[in-house]
């Protein structure tokens, strides 16, 4: 547990230094939110290009980071990256096909996850979700919400899938 907490907090530190030397600019394009991956891009780009794999859950852009293959089985691929949900427009309900592992850089939200009481969560704490569970952030506040997260993916498969 120790590694893990670890790893996290030198993601965020990573992600957040990134964060600072990237000029990063928001904007909501057909039910997405768009980063410009640094200060000379200006042009938008659609979030399912920005995706790992493709993922289509409106209302949160992924920024990958980094990706490799899974040690232990390389048929797949362990990625990291920012996710940002903007003030009042709550990611659609979603799960993963592995366990979601993140650490909030900024913003408020409040996290829906299937099975568990809704709760808040702030710049500094760390969630877990487990593989499979249909769950959601609802940002509150004026500030986007910014988490680091870590996800495990069959190549080929998209990081998230819309709940039925």
């Amino acid at each position: 547990m120790k590694k893990i907490i670890y790893l996290l907090a030198i993601s965020a530190s990573i992600a957040m230094q990134s964060c600072k030397n990237n000029s990063e600019s928001a904007t909501d394009i057909a039910g997405s939110t768009v980063i410009a991956a640094d200060s000379a891009s200006t042009s938008e780009t659609p979030a399912a290009e920005m995706a790992s794999g493709g993922t289509d859950i409106k209302g949160i852009v992924w920024k990958e980071l980094e990706k490799l293959p899974l040690a232990s089985d390389p048929s797949k691929e362990e990625s990291i990256g920012v996710a940002v949900i903007q003030p009042g427009t709550p990611a659609e309900k979603h799960s993963h096909a592995e366990n979601e592992i993140g650490y909030v850089l900024e913003g408020e939200s409040e996290l829906e996850v299937e099975g568990q009481p809704s709760r808040t969560i702030r710049a500094g704490d760390s969630f877990a979700i487990p593989a499979g569970t249909v769950h959601r952030a609802k940002p509150t506040g004026s500030v986007p919400l910014k988490v680091v997260v870590t996800y495990i993916v069959a190549k080929g498969e998209p990081l998230a899938r819309p709940a039925k």
